[in-house]
């Protein structure tokens, strides 16, 4: 019955140390790895939302991880070295799937004012600067280069200079470039300071050059976009621009790997949605946040995750592991059933063995009263001794309960006693022949040496 208390303790011991495991697994918070360009907005947004994610005790952290520019985030996320990355729409990774639009930048081509450039088509033959948050990447070289194809002016048809956003108005004034390309959210980061550049070097209002063709563009690359900065995105007096601007739009997102889990990834967009302005206060860049599109033709496909949260097909934890329950009640009874089935042979083994061993107990006990020599009484108690060790070795036998068992010792008890009391018998009957023989002289020698006895009784007078 210990026994039987014991196993059961420990198993409800292991139950809830397995059920405490599994709910601490499915509790701990999920780590991602972002590779952004160390050195940007991007950069601190991130920062921003591995912050804000930690404060708040979320189930899915970031961790940054800084790389030199978009082309060696992109890298670090087919490598596998990163889970997230930070990437534009027009350079993404083939694995890439998207988790959260980030923002959405303008492509801005600007001249300074009294400049003759009036339309994209007047940049043939001119000095481009090009201004990079990072001086070695090409994104927006590579993204001029699509805008000014649509022209048809080739590569050759222009020249390009990467500029920094501080080194715009120098390079004005030393006539190394004639007007400004720059890929920004107008309304955030460095945009207006650059355009403030541009109006200081000529005292007049720049002349912001639209690209009317912008949706055709966003047809022949759908990476790309159709948007419209609007009347006064730039600030100042007169108010830049003058009016509402059509041009071509690039999205900044952060994506991820498809081996991600779909929960995984669904909650990392609801944290990004959700803390927006939290993160904002840290970031401004964060107002921009949005979710990605869920349309199967989209250009950028986003994780099955992203798509199933803002769907509303979430599967909470009874969701996703019913199957594993259902499978696992069902295995736990035929467990049972088996464990019972098995449990119920081995009583039943255990009661045949004792039923036996009592029934050749019962069988040994008239037998030993009714021995007529020494010998078969021997052969008894042997028998007695093999059934005492049985007992005790055998598994069956000493699983019995406790009738079965009281009945065994009982039965033990008696044939010994049985054997006991006729030895005894034979001992006085042989005693009794010995003491007549000797009276008549008689006793012989094998006699006196089978019982030492005899030689301690007096021969007869």
């Amino acid at each position: 019955m210990l026994r039987t208390i014991l196993a059961v303790l420990i198993a409800c011991l292991a139950l809830v140390g397995g059920a405490a495991t599994a709910l601490y697994l499915y509790n701990r918070p999920a780590e991602l790895r972002v590779a952004v360009a160390q050195g940007t907005q991007d950069f601190r947004l991130l920062t921003a939302a591995a912050q804000a994610f930690s404060h708040q005790h979320e189930p899915v952290r970031l961790k940054v991880v800084p790389v030199v520019d978009t082309a060696a985030a992109a890298a670090a996320l087919e490598q596998g070295s990163a889970e997230l990355a930070v990437a534009r729409s027009d350079a993404l990774p083939p694995s890439a799937q998207a988790i959260v639009i980030l923002h959405r930048n303008a492509a801005v081509l600007v001249a300074p004012g009294g400049s003759k450039i009036k339309r994209v088509a007047d940049l043939r033959g001119k000095k481009i600067g090009v201004v990079q948050e990072i001086v070695a990447a090409r994104g927006n070289v590579r993204l001029l280069e699509t805008i000014l194809a649509q022209y048809e002016i080739t590569e050759q048809g222009f020249a390009t200079v990467t500029l920094q956003p501080a080194e715009v108005g120098a390079a004005l004034r030393a006539g190394k470039i004639d007007a400004v390309f720059l890929v920004t959210l107008p309304q955030i980061g460095p945009a207006s300071d650059v355009i403030h550049q541009i109006v200081a070097g000529s005292k007049k209002p720049p002349v912001f050059l639209p690209v009317a063709e912008a949706k055709a563009i966003a047809k022949r690359y759908p990476t790309l976009e159709e948007t419209e900065i609007v009347h006064g995105a730039f600030g100042g007096d007169p108010p830049r621009p003058d009016q509402a601007l059509e041009t071509t739009s690039v999205t900044v997102l952060l994506v991820g790997r498809s081996s991600i889990p779909a929960s995984v990834a669904g909650e990392a967009t609801r944290q990004f949605l959700t803390h927006r302005s939290t993160i904002a206060a840290l970031a401004p860049l964060a107002n921009n946040i949005e979710a990605p599109s869920t349309d199967k033709d989209s250009a950028v496909p986003a994780h099955q995750g992203v798509i199933d949260f803002i769907d509303g097909n979430e599967h909470g934890f009874f969701d996703k592991y019913s199957d594993f329950f259902y499978l696992g009640a069902m295995l736990a009874s035929l467990v049972g059933s088996a464990a019972a089935a098995l449990a119920s042979r081995m009583r039943t083994k255990t009661h045949e063995r004792s039923e036996q061993l009592i029934e050749r107990l019962l069988e040994i006990l008239p037998a030993a009263r009714a021995a007529q020599d020494f010998a078969e009484l021997d052969g008894y108690e042997r028998e007695l001794d093999q059934a005492l060790v049985s007992s005790v070795a055998d598994l069956r036998l000493r699983n019995m309960d406790a009738t079965a068992l009281h009945v065994v010792s009982l039965a033990l008890d008696q044939a010994r006693l049985a054997i006991q009391e006729r030895r005894r018998s034979l001992c006085e009957a042989r005693g009794e022949l010995a003491k007549g023989e000797l009276a008549k002289g008689e006793a012989t020698k094998g006699e006196v040496a089978a019982f030492p006895g005899l030689r301690k009784i007096p021969a007869a007078e």
